[in-house]
């Protein structure tokens, strides 16, 4: 559905919902959306299909395993799985993204059985069996094929990844048997009888770099899917141009599609919107140092999974021991006035989210410094959400009875953000009204009061002593 901002005097031509959000300061029958999904990346993932989003949840976090080659909690040569787990320390859905798939491994598997027929008992027939990874990359070079004859008759097909075992096939008789089991991990071809082997590893296998254009398919493919947040782990001087394209994105999805989505990105610089989070130091998991880079999948994480009425201004980063960079106090206000997100170590000794900002640093009468505030960011965002959700195209009248219904529904879906803690200070009469005059033919236009409530983060004593 279409969506972002409109202009009262040039209006649009796709039929939508569109939303202006402008700083004005001087559950049941609407659906007011989720949080809690990102997207994470694997830019260099050892096994798996490439530039396919691959769904995980909390409900079954490792249901991937048989397509990444690898359990997210297994420490992997790349350190791809640490981006998932990272994520999921916060997150409820994880979309990985795996950037550019390598060679594949293969193996030709010569099998020996015994001829048919008795009075030629002693005569060993082979047959060849060719076994192809699923998927590209180093890790198909850990897969095993065996296979044993079977006391019961037939052979039992047995398949090894690091020396684990994955899958056994019991008592078949034919490679077409053993193709049409279409195993997860190998895909077989060849035809004819199944004899014994020993242990055959499969080889040639490789990993393969992201290029510029793997990157910005995958910046191009944010549209596909719905979520809150996406981690950006890409950094350094080779990585400026494609950090662009990706703000590119982000500011496009937000203001002309109406998405309320953010980007997390290691050392932007001055980035300047509130659509990206600049994140600018690391942590340490107990001597496992993280980069900016890998420290974005838990920042895309725990922003996806905080709620509108929820900060992550000093949240603990749960497994940090360290924080990688640590700013002084100096250092600190200067980062915060550049829009920086970094961590911090608070009094318990624990490694804490600084203060829950983006990237904003520019404020306007249309966008003050409320606006830099990542929780208040979620509070317009999830509204703009219940409006999508509960006004598309064609599904009231343009009339005065319409009109009355939409008002309705607006004041109810107000209601929830203020009962939830989200919003403040609402007058139902009045923040949520059709502009009856403006809206004519099939535009209708609804002028909305609406103000944010943030943490309290920043708390002044004045003591006077006796």
């Amino acid at each position: 559905m279409a969506g972002g901002r409109f202009d009262k005097l040039i209006g649009k031509e796709r039929p939508g919902t569109y939303t202006n959000f402008e700083s004005g300061r001087e559950n049941n029958t609407v659906n007011t959306g989720t949080r809690g999904t990102v997207i994470i990346p694997l830019p260099k993932a050892a096994y798996g299909p490439a530039k396919k989003f691959i769904k995980l949840t909390t409900d079954n976090p490792d249901a991937g395993a048989a397509t990444f080659g690898y359990s997210i909690y297994d420490n992997d040569p790349n350190r791809q799985m640490l981006l998932i787990r990272e994520a999921f320390k916060r997150a409820t859905t994880v979309y990985v993204y795996i950037l550019t798939e390598g060679k594949k491994a293969q193996a030709e598997i010569t099998m020996t059985t015994q001829a048919a027929d008795e009075e030629a008992s002693t005569d060993a027939v082979t047959n060849t069996l060719t076994a192809i990874a699923r998927y590209g990359g180093s890790r198909g070079n850990d897969l095993t094929v065996t296979v044993d004859a079977n006391p019961l008759g037939g052979y039992d097909v047995i398949i090894h990844l690091a020396g684990n075992k994955v899958t056994q096939y019991e008592g078949l008789e034919t490679v077409e048997e053993l193709i049409a089991l279409e195993n997860p991990y190998i895909a077989f071809t060849g035809k004819g009888s199944l004899g014994e082997t020993a242990g055959k590893n499969l080889a040639g296998g490789s990993d393969d770099e992201a290029a510029n254009m793997d990157i910005t398919a995958f910046i191009d493919a944010w549209e596909n899917v719905k979520f809150n947040t996406v981690a950006f782990p890409f950094d350094g001087e080779a990585a400026a141009n494609v950090k662009q394209a990706a703000l590119t994105k982000v500011r496009y999805m937000r203001d002309n599609m109406g998405r309320g989505v953010q980007a997390v990105i290691p050392n932007t610089g001055n980035t300047d919107y509130e659509g990206v989070i600049n994140v600018t130091n690391s942590i340490s998991l107990d001597g496992d140092v993280l980069s900016c880079a890998e420290a974005c999948a838990w920042v895309a994480g725990a922003t996806a999974g905080a709620t509108n009425k929820e900060s992550l201004t000093y949240n603990q980063y749960v497994g940090a021991t360290e924080v990688v960079g640590l700013k002084s106090n100096e250092e600190a206000i200067t980062a915060i006035k550049a829009g920086e997100f970094f961590f911090s170590v608070n009094d318990d000794n624990q490694i804490v989210v600084e203060y829950d900002i983006n990237s904003l640093v520019t404020f306007s009468d249309k966008k003050d410094k409320s606006y830099r505030k990542n929780r208040v960011i979620r509070v317009y965002d999830t509204f703009q959400e219940a409006l999508q959700l509960n006004f598309p195209p064609n599904k009231y009248d343009n009339d005065p009875d319409g009109w009355d219904i939409m008002e309705g529904i607006g004041k109810t879906i107000l209601k929830q953000f203020s009962d939830a803690g989200a919003i403040k200070n609402v007058s139902y009469e009045e923040d949520f009204l059709v502009d009856r005059e403006a809206s004519v033919d099939d535009e209708t236009y609804f002028n909305i009061g609406l103000q944010a409530v943030d943490s309290s983060e920043k708390l002044y004593f004045t003591v006077k002593t006796r």
